[in-house]
């Protein structure tokens, strides 16, 4: 009896220290849910698990059919309750990814809640072409191609899409800053210039417009002269020739009596027919020319009105003839 009572005891320890011993080798317990991957053994499956410990919850999926490529997300939460919604992946982009098609930007920049496209992080915004074929780089406004990187590097603006050089410009260019050219610059247009043109090289003029006349033109009397800096001014040609010591005629005129006259106004103009001021160290010099061999030539004075820029001609007698004048600077 003692024998049967020790084996009974002997076998309730072994079996109690079994038990401990699966305890402490098995695996926590899992939620978990399968789904049934059909195998031809049958025993393939996808599951979805839980941690041991999580705190029970329910997902509510919703009752309405899907459309196609549609996407479920949970629309809100109560409780341990998630409401489920089907949502279309464009409206599930919007918002938080741009797409290839376009978007409606509320506001553009980088502040906060500003929309952009580019970097957060230290690298910089790299936009390429990288097929083994090259191609080009386009940017448009309003549906219009306005500037174009070609495949091998040339920048196009404006009308001057497939540029011929590393810059071309289709249209006006105006430059706030200095600009520096370190070889030709060619300007098939109008330039205009705000600021100063530096020029290191030579200035050529390969082409000049209109036929070369043998007089000077109405409104052209200025000339370009540059001091040591080579800076260059316009100055007229009078100022030219008076500051190098040459006494320079501003106007000049012939005028005929055919009659006798014992005085003359005269109106002096230059060889553009604008009247001119006098000066009151300015030299009018006169020749007087009768109209017969004997006739006795008049002595005459004159008197200038620097105020309306004529002058008259007084003679000690009455004369006939002819008036050859000029006023020198």
């Amino acid at each position: 009896m003692k024998t049967i009572n020790y084996f009974l005891v002997s076998s309730v320890i072994f079996l109690f220290q079994l038990l401990v011993t699966q305890a402490q080798i098995r695996p926590a317990i899992q939620k978990e849910i399968r789904l049934v991957n059909p195998t031809p053994t049958g025993t393939g499956y996808v599951g979805l698990r839980a941690p041991e410990g999580i705190t029970t919850y329910a997902l509510s999926l919703p009752s309405a059919l899907p459309t196609a490529n549609s996407l479920l997300k949970v629309s809100s939460v109560t409780g341990t309750t998630a409401s489920m919604e089907w949502q279309s992946i464009t409206g599930a982009v919007t918002g938080i990814a741009w797409t290839l098609e376009g978007n409606a930007i509320s506001a553009a920049g980088t502040a906060t809640g500003q929309q952009f496209l580019g970097t957060t992080s230290a690298q910089p915004l790299v936009i390429a072409t990288t097929h083994t074929t090259a191609q080009p780089i386009k940017l448009l406004t309003g549906s219009a191609e306005r500037l174009r990187i070609n495949t091998d590097g040339k920048i196009g603006i404006g009308t001057a899409l497939n540029a011929s050089t590393t810059l071309d410009v289709g249209g006006t260019f105006r430059t706030s800053g200095a600009a520096n050219f370190g070889s030709t610059v060619e300007i098939a247009g109008t330039a205009s210039l705000s600021g100063t043109l530096g020029v290191t090289g030579e200035v050529t003029l390969n082409v000049l417009g209109g036929a070369v006349s043998t007089s000077i033109q109405s409104g052209f009397d200025r000339l370009l002269v540059a001091n040591n800096n080579g800076i260059l001014r316009q100055v007229s040609l009078d100022a030219v020739l008076t500051h190098n010591g040459y006494h320079v005629t501003k106007a000049r005129g012939f005028s005929t009596f055919t009659t006798a006259t014992e005085s003359v106004e005269i109106t002096p103009t230059n060889g553009q027919g604008n009247t001119i001021g006098i000066d009151t160290n300015d030299a009018i010099s006169l020749t007087l020319e009768g109209t017969t061999n004997d006739m006795a030539i008049p002595s005459y004075y004159i008197s200038r009105n620097t105020t309306t820029g004529k002058f008259m001609v007084y003679f000690s007698a009455p004369f006939t003839g002819s008036i050859n004048w000029s006023i020198l600077e």
